[in-house]
């Protein structure tokens, strides 16, 4: 077994630092972007519940039946 001489063993330590300030930040910004995601969605929520336009109510369904069944397909009327 070879002996890893002082620098190595400082750049080591040093890359491991690093590394864990990264994996922190990557953490906290998962954080962010699901609290991102639940507010998108509470306002597509709050949309849907105050707009009572037709136009917008076929949109929204339109575009959840293309999710579901793929973009090439459209709803029978």
């Amino acid at each position: 077994m070879t002996m890893i001489d002082a620098d190595t063993k400082r750049d080591i330590e040093d890359l491991k630092r690093q590394l864990k300030t990264f994996e922190d930040e990557e953490a906290q910004l998962l954080k962010e972007l699901e609290t991102c995601r639940a507010r998108k969605t509470e306002i597509k929520d709050k949309l849907k519940v105050l707009s009572n336009d037709d136009k917008y109510q076929q949109d929204m369904l339109a575009m959840v039946y293309q999710q579901r069944h793929g973009a090439g397909k459209k709803p029978s009327e």
